[in-house]
């Protein structure tokens, strides 16, 4: 009986250290794995959201180009029918040639990392996104680029002005505007993001970038105080120098 008895207490502290240490190893991964999830969910949403930013971007300086060249086309059709007016308004035409001011550095994550594909998980919005950023780019190789080489030589002279196809431009520009709005829409439709949400990331991109501007005129006004320093050193030594020479 004793013998039972003993057997039966080795057997029940053996279940009960299994039990725990079953529950613990359940606990562990199930933790590491909530864990994991989260992190997957979280970087997949500042993935995308870093993305819309930027076509949003983008976006803005397309729609400020096509604005540009309506304004420019205003400018040449006073200008044709006036001629006199060429050279007093020549700064209207030049300040309303379009400049496509963008930079791709999200593009060029997007486009040469697979694993940014792998942590969207929607090929859809994968396509969607690498078709924005195709027109984007054929938008300034179109538009912009070619407008910009006629209408420096047009501003300066009237011959040239007269026939400048501005129209001709703006409904190409209008035509790849509005295929940029449509991919940017789906893309938003798609992951499920807000204007709200946009332009609450976007004042967090703004003020991160607002603290670096911060900084770097901190340092400009360092350096400029430093170059001052050694200028009047400079000096100094100088005259120590043609005192000497004296």
């Amino acid at each position: 009986m004793k013998d039972r008895a003993q057997k039966n207490s080795f057997l029940n502290r053996f279940l009960t250290t299994l039990v725990a240490t079953t529950v613990s190893i359940v606990l562990t991964f199930g933790t590491t794995a909530i864990i994991d999830r989260k992190k997957q969910k979280d970087d997949k949403r500042e993935m995308v959201m870093m993305i819309l930013y930027d076509m949003h971007e983008s976006l803005e300086v397309v729609e400020q180009c096509d604005v540009e060249l309506k304004t420019f086309f205003d400018t040449q059709l006073d200008v044709v029918a006036h001629p006199q007016k060429m050279d007093t308004v020549y700064v209207h035409l030049a300040v309303s040639i379009p400049a496509h001011d963008y930079t791709t550095t999200m593009e060029n994550i997007f486009k040469s990392n697979i694993e940014t594909i792998q942590t969207i998980g929607n090929i859809l919005f994968v396509e969607t996104v690498s078709s924005f950023y195709d027109i984007r780019e054929r938008y300034k190789d179109e538009v912009v680029d070619p407008f910009q080489t006629h209408a420096f030589e047009a501003s300066q002279d009237y011959g040239s002005l007269q026939y400048l196809d501005t129209p001709n431009f703006i409904f190409i520009s209008e035509s790849y505007l509005r295929r940029l709005k449509r991919d940017y829409e789906q893309c938003m439709q798609m992951m499920k993001v807000t204007d709200e949400d946009l332009v609450s990331f976007r004042k967090q991109q703004q003020k991160l970038r607002g603290a670096t501007n911060e900084d770097d005129n901190e340092m400009v006004i360092k350096s400029a105080l430093e170059q001052n320093r050694r200028r009047n050193e400079l000096q100094k030594a100088r005259e120590a120098g043609r005192k000497e020479l004296e």
